[in-house]
């Protein structure tokens, strides 16, 4: 594999075809699918039980400083991979040999985390694992704008937006009722597992490079010189003058992602301590399958409905409004049925958000040969959200309560989805 960091302007992107065929989407989907199993599992049980276990006298303190270094990783990794993937030739394309090495070093981390016996060690495991499962994340999410035409892009964003929801229900039902160590290795096992129809999957398409991502920059002739490092860092910018559709939308995503990690962060110590249900643990699982129910359907008839409308605003204010009005409620009704209805609103309402926006975010992107770096610095925007959401949580809920806090996470809500209001280029 050569990577070539081009200087002026980089080889014209040919226009996808005019049908994605159902077994890439098979493929895409599982490969999305490995990532977020691989991590969400590991974050939710596996990383809690293991740090509790080394110390359990400073275990919130160490899971804290961890996720944090993590979401740091994984902010770094999303562009940068994104860009180096942007720039590769490979017989196997562009994407590709990106996603099978994020795979494999996400899943050596998983395999090692088990034998680490301090928390620096495993403080490095999921540095790597966070890491790995955002650049892999930047890599698949181009090769949509690279596969998919527009006007199919709501239903296959709608497909590919159900992987992180799925991948939480079900890497957490598999995890938990098996030792930590098992969980580790059975994550890894499906990481890479996963993620290989992917990888290997190869299919013919006129103006593609032979394989399943799309074109790949040319491997034969001189190579171009290569980028400094200070060059390369500054070619991640993307100056929000220049294209301010992308900064929206990119400001957009921020706001929205933050807004969800607000609900979830606190939900257990809102059962246990506002709502008082008897099974507080057992209650946010329900409330969790409830919210994977809404994105599911949400997301499949959103995405579809906004391809035959040729529109994306629209659908994701509304989205916005929904998640906002279901965290309304929690605020104001901090009651059982209350809150089982706002999970399935809420679930609904990111259902669509995920399906739509993602789909908008790749009508927005400054340049083609940049694509994978762009939507890399979506993905950081995301991952910035949830490294900042535990303070701006902490600090919400012990200035007002939950009632601050489920009241703030709606107004940005809000906030998100009027942010996409002045994207021109995209009705």
């Amino acid at each position: 594999m050569e990577i070539s960091y081009k200087r002026g302007s980089a080889p014209a992107r040919p226009a996808p075809a005019d049908t994605v065929p159902r077994h890439w989407i098979i493929a895409y989907f599982l490969a999305t699918l490995a990532m977020w199993a691989g991590l969400l599992a590991a974050a939710q049980i596996l990383l809690p039980a293991q740090l509790a276990a080394l110390d359990p006298s400073r275990q919130v303190w160490h899971l804290g400083l961890i996720t944090a270094l993590g979401a740091g990783a994984a902010i770094v990794s999303s562009p940068v991979a994104g860009a180096l993937s942007d720039r590769t030739a490979s017989r196997l394309g562009r994407r590709r040999p990106w996603v099978l090495g994020s795979a494999l070093v996400c899943s050596a981390a998983l395999f090692a985390l088990p034998f680490q016996t301090s928390v620096a060690g495993v403080g490095v495991c999921w540095v790597l694992v966070h890491g790995a499962a955002n650049a892999m994340c930047a890599a698949l999410c181009a090769a949509i704008p690279d596969r998919v035409p527009v006007a199919r892009r709501g239903l296959v964003s709608g497909i590919a937006g159900l992987a992180m929801p799925v991948g939480l229900v079900v890497g957490t039902m598999l995890v938990s009722a098996i030792p930590t160590w098992a969980g580790y290795a059975l994550m890894g096992g499906l990481t890479i597992t996963l993620a290989l129809p992917y990888v290997l999957l190869q299919e013919h398409s006129p103006g593609l490079d032979g394989r399943l991502d799309g074109p790949a920059l040319p491997v034969s002739g001189p190579r171009p010189p290569r980028r400094s490092p200070k060059a390369f860092a500054a070619g991640l910018y993307v100056s929000p003058r220049r294209h301010p559709d992308f900064a929206w939308t990119l400001s957009g995503r921020f706001l929205t992602q933050l807004s969800i990690s607000l609900a979830t962060l606190y939900l257990l110590y809102f059962l246990r301590d506002e709502v008082r249900v008897d099974d507080p643990a057992g209650g946010v699982a329900l409330l969790s399958l409830l919210y994977t129910a809404g994105v599911v359907a949400a997301s499949l008839i959103a995405g579809r409905r906004s391809d035959r409308t040729g529109r994306r605003k629209p659908f994701v204010i509304v989205a916005s409004l929904l998640m906002a009005g279901s965290l309304t409620c929690m605020a104001l009704v901090p009651l059982w049925p209350a809150a089982l209805a706002s999970a399935a609103v809420l679930g609904a309402g990111h259902g669509a958000y995920l399906a739509i926006d993602q789909a908008l975010v790749t009508e927005v992107l400054p340049r083609d040969r940049d694509r994978a770096k762009d939507l890399g610095l979506i993905t950081a925007a995301g991952s910035g959200a949830v490294a900042v959401a535990p303070l701006v949580a902490a600090g919400t809920l012990l200035a007002g309560g939950f009632s601050a806090l489920f009241t703030a996470g709606a107004g940005l809500a809000v906030a998100g989805g009027l942010a996409i209001r002045p994207v021109r280029s995209v009705r």
